[in-house]
């Protein structure tokens, strides 16, 4: 243990005193000696233990001040200066000053400037902000009352009817919502258009398609790994059957953090579908069906309340409804009749009824193969013998072609159709429709081409014609 100051000339002075008196000045000067040596260690004591105070803020050790008013003083003027420079800002500090005893050797008393300083470092800062809250969990944090019952206001907007016919009977949003005043983060504030389509999506990601040439929403969908419907809700009002080249898509799908509901009264008119009705008919051969009359739809005024989550009806009542146009039956005529055979029977009959416009022959300095017969676009195009195709689909100038092997080598084609009705291997007999005649190809008007070939070589088709 170190020996306290001044010990060393006490104990000499002892003893010179001791050599030079009696036993009874001895021991007064000792007992003298001793108060004087307690006296010492007392005032050495003091020098090195003091009392001072220990502050802490928000439960953080700050440090040691002597004087503890001085340590509010300190906080009091700086958070003075700082709420002045912004009158948003919410100061959070607890000040907690307690009594310690002080070390001169080891604790570090603070001036005033080094315990502003250290306040400083540890001072929390927030901003005054209402909070938006949804079934209890806060979402979102704006400056002033004012704007988050703006953004609230805008969402419900953002999914009214804008059709004017509409009569809106309600509009409220389904989840509870709650604006709680209440400090927050300077870093949590957002800003109200950036909020609005946080809360509109679910998120503040932005992700855009610009359309191109060519481009549809299934074909972006399977290039972007997103379904069909979620394109359709990421892009509302969007038709997506007439996509405009340079348009853009969102491909964020949104998750609103509310439902907006909206109740609507609203007149509009619906169609009615038509009924089909199919009666026998021994005009027509088996397997064959001809639409005698074409169905037509009706229409219809509703009145109807409407109820929508986020612009998606969800439930309908009709409240009344008035039959403007009755629909028309669609009636069909099945054939009865007993085809004839399949197969070739080695006479041809005249495909379609019309004007012969080309011949078979030499024709503007090159061979025509076929002869041309003169029918509006759509007209049936018979076969002209049993047989089976062979070829249905375009070919080069012939356009839409169907091409029919009848057997014993003879084959018929059939050029220029607007829409081919039979397929390759189908079984086709005589006089049924295969085609319906057009403009296809290479042609300077509607009308069939029709070739009989032998072996493959092209022949004149009038001398096997009856």
């Amino acid at each position: 243990m170190d020996k306290p100051p001044n010990e060393g000339p006490i104990r000499e002075l002892v003893s010179r005193l001791t050599k030079r008196t009696g036993p009874r000045e001895k021991k007064a000067f000792i007992a003298v000696v001793c108060i004087m040596a307690l006296l010492v260690a007392v005032f050495v004591y003091t020098e090195t233990t003091r009392a001072g105070y220990e502050v802490s803020l928000n439960g953080s050790h700050i440090g040691v001040v002597k004087d503890k008013e001085m340590a509010a003083e300190v906080l009091a003027r700086l958070g003075s200066e700082i709420l002045e420079s912004d009158e948003g800002l919410v100061l959070t500090a607890e000040l907690e000053v307690q009594k310690v005893k002080l070390d001169k050797q080891t604790d570090k008393v603070l001036d005033e400037e080094g315990l502003r300083e250290a306040l400083t470092r540890n001072i929390e800062l927030r901003k005054k902000a209402i909070t938006l809250c949804v079934d209890g969990s806060p979402i979102l944090s704006v400056i002033g009352m004012d704007k988050a019952q703006n953004l609230l206001e805008r969402v419900k907007d953002s999914f009214a009817p804008k059709d004017g016919d509409v009569d809106v009977c309600g509009i409220d949003i389904k989840e509870k919502v709650e604006l709680v005043d209440s400090p927050v983060e300077p870093e949590d504030i957002m800003d109200p258009e950036v909020a609005y389509k946080y809360l509109i999506n679910g998120t503040t990601e932005s992700k855009v398609y610009t359309v191109s040439r060519g481009d549809s929403l299934w074909a972006i969908s399977r290039d972007y790994n997103i379904t069909v419907e979620d394109l359709e809700k990421a892009n509302p009002g969007v038709n997506p059957k007439k996509l405009q080249v340079g348009q853009q898509l969102s491909m964020i799908v949104p998750k609103p953090f509310v439902t907006v509901v909206t109740e609507e009264i609203v007149t509009l008119k619906e169609s009615i579908p038509y009924e089909t009705e199919y009666r026998e008919s021994s005009e027509f051969y088996k397997g064959e069906s001809i639409v005698k009359i074409g169905g037509r739809y009706g229409e219809k005024e509703i009145t109807a309340r409407i109820i929508r989550e986020n612009g998606i009806e969800v439930d309908r009542e009709i409240l009344d409804e008035e039959v403007i146009k009755e629909p028309v039956t669609r009636m069909v005529a099945v054939g009865t009749k007993p085809p004839p055979p399949r197969q070739g029977t080695g006479t041809f009959a005249y495909p379609a009824r019309g004007k012969i416009t080309s011949g078979f022959g030499r024709r503007w300095g090159r061979m025509h193969n076929g002869i041309d017969i003169g029918i509006p676009s759509g007209t049936p195009v018979k076969a002209a013998d049993g047989g089976t195709v062979i070829f249905s689909g375009r070919q080069g100038t012939y356009g839409n072609l169907v091409i029919i092997d009848h057997g014993e080598g003879f084959s018929t084609y059939y050029g220029h159709n607007s829409q081919n009705l039979v397929s390759r291997g189908d079984k086709v007999h005589k006089g049924q429709t295969i085609a319906l005649s057009g403009n296809t190809g290479r042609t300077t008007g509607p009308h069939l081409h029709f070739e009989v070939r032998k072996f493959g070589t092209p022949v004149n088709p009038n001398n096997y014609l009856k």
